[in-house]
């Protein structure tokens, strides 16, 4: 009687296990259990153990009765690819709603708060922010370009605005001559201030941008039902960058 005790408390215990549901991955991540890739509709155990096969690999997972949480290595990638993690080293909370509105940009300290310290999540067609035309007055002899390396290639292209907002095109930023480029291979994107009366450039930051797909954001948003711009608003801002909610609805107007 004592030994069936102790198996259906085990038994339990086991029925109760926390088991976790992907939703949305980027990168590759490799769970040695069920020998099977994280992919959208997969669950894992939280005895899972994993391996990152692709630099900034990382997942997001739901439990029924835990909430949403991220997937991603706490360390920098190494050329310890081949390790193995145990799914309690790896997984944590998804961050509440950071800011909420885009802000506007004052001073050179702005843009490299904005775009310099870590990555700004890049959704929808098109990337605006407002800025003040008395510190940076915009017109066809004055504004701003953006410079980046592509496969040993220096690329200029000049940002549109309007009125007081600086617009960045996602078509145009990443194409040269025409042709579409892949936006993973484009490096060291840097901001500059063009002046043509003493054809000055003046370096405000380096920006570091993140795209998130347009298919990307709708298998998000087709994840949730209710409350669904919050719960994406956060996944977006632990797993690609910073997103504002003004800038994640111009992109869900799109669609």
């Amino acid at each position: 009687m004592r030994y069936l005790s102790i198996m259906l408390i085990l038994l339990c215990l086991h029925v109760q296990s926390q088991s976790y549901t992907v939703i949305h991955t980027i990168g590759k991540i490799y769970d040695s259990e069920s020998g099977r890739y994280l992919t959208k509709g997969l669950k894992i155990s939280e005895d899972a153990s994993l391996k990152f096969e692709t630099k900034g690999a990382r997942a997001a997972v739901l439990s029924s009765s835990r909430g949403r949480f991220i997937i991603q290595e706490n360390s920098d990638y190494s050329s310890q690819s081949d390790a193995l993690y145990a799914l309690s080293t790896v997984i944590s909370p998804v961050r509440g709603r950071l800011s909420t509105r885009a802000g506007s940009i004052n001073n050179a300290l702005d843009f490299r708060k904005l775009f310099d310290e870590g990555p700004v999540a890049w959704v929808g067609n098109t990337y605006s922010v407002r800025v003040s035309q008395t510190s940076y007055p915009m017109s066809e002899s004055q504004f701003f370009y953006a410079q980046y390396q592509y496969q040993n290639e220096t690329i200029n292209k000049k940002l549109n605005s309007d009125e007081e907002k600086l617009i960045i095109d996602t078509n145009s930023f990443y194409s040269i001559d025409g042709v579409e480029v892949d936006p993973s291979l484009v490096k060291d994107v840097k901001l500059y201030f063009y002046k043509a009366e003493d054809q000055s450039s003046t370096f405000i930051t380096n920006m570091n941008l993140v795209i998130v797909s347009s298919e990307a954001l709708k298998s998000l948003l087709d994840q949730f039902s209710d409350g669904k711009e919050t719960a994406v608003l956060e996944l977006i801002n632990s797993m690609y960058g910073k997103c504002s909610e003004e800038h994640l609805k111009a992109a869900i107007s799109e669609f």
